[in-house]
């Protein structure tokens, strides 16, 4: 009898990323043309950037992306988008870069990366299983097969990854689930992924993830709250507990079942 998929998750490991310990707040970058940087964001924030949204990050003079999570078709694929994107990242930088859903090829992609002179400290493959592993516990979902990477946009899987290394709170940018195009060239290029990324984004949010969206639109769209910050610049979450008055938000993580939940403490001002 075959063995259900979500059976076999539980059982396997906790997918480990060759990262330092990571902790405070996050911008996780996309290039959809409505990036701002949101309220409250300083130096101390780790910046993970998805595909070639590093070169949005440029222009408005961020530090090298913590974070690259980077398409593997942009460093070994053969087709027109793959060539455009390679050259576009060509002679840039990461300290951490990870590549979805290739497996064993960690050679291969060090070579990719050499023919357009990228670089980076660490380097990462993940396997499908690991990508699996990721979304079943930021989102329960059991969400794996064949091709099943195609059906959840590197965008949305980047902003599982950085709750899942262990940023606290996650904002994210530069998204949209109807708006095409990107905000670093004018190709217009078209959203596939949007309703499998608004579902996922959904799963989230019940489960109480401290992940929020910068600008309205999105959180319109996905269902993640509004990120707001008070006047002193501390941040808080719009759509937080305000039954003690104004809530400010101290962040905490609780393990409970192999995974962290955010810890809400809130006080009045």
């Amino acid at each position: 009898m075959k063995t259900r998929l979500s059976d076999l998750l539980p059982t396997f490991s906790k997918p480990i990323l060759r990262l330092p310990r990571v902790a405070g707040p996050a911008l996780v970058m996309g290039s959809a043309p409505n990036f701002r940087l949101p309220q409250g964001h300083d130096a101390d924030w780790a910046l993970v950037t998805v595909n070639a949204s590093q070169l949005l990050a440029e222009t408005f003079g961020l530090p090298v992306p913590d974070i690259a999570l980077i398409r593997r078709g942009i460093f070994v694929g053969a087709s027109e988008q793959d060539f455009y994107k390679r050259d576009l990242l060509k002679g840039r930088q990461a300290k951490h870069l990870i590549i979805p859903v290739c497996p064993d090829a960690e050679d291969m992609l060090k070579a990719g990366c050499l023919t357009c002179n990228y670089r980076y400290d660490t380097l990462q493959a993940l396997t499908k299983w690991q990508l699996a592993n990721i979304v079943w516990r930021l989102s329960g979902k059991y969400h794996v097969g064949r091709g099943w990477h195609r059906k959840i946009s590197t965008g949305a899987f980047a902003i599982m990854l950085a709750r899942f290394a262990g940023f606290a709170p996650v904002v994210v940018s530069g998204f949209s689930l109807s708006q095409a195009g990107h905000g670093y060239d004018t190709r217009n290029a078209f959203r596939y992924h949007a309703d499998e990324d608004a579902i996922l984004l959904r799963r989230l949010v019940k489960r109480g993830e401290p992940i929020y969206a910068e600008d309205r639109d999105f959180a319109a769209e996905s269902g993640l709250p509004l990120w707001q910050t008070t006047n002193s610049s501390r941040p808080i979450a719009n759509g937080a507990d305000t039954r003690a008055g104004t809530a400010l938000l101290d962040w905490a993580l609780v393990p409970t079942n192999n995974r962290y939940q955010p810890l809400f403490v809130s006080s009045t001002c």
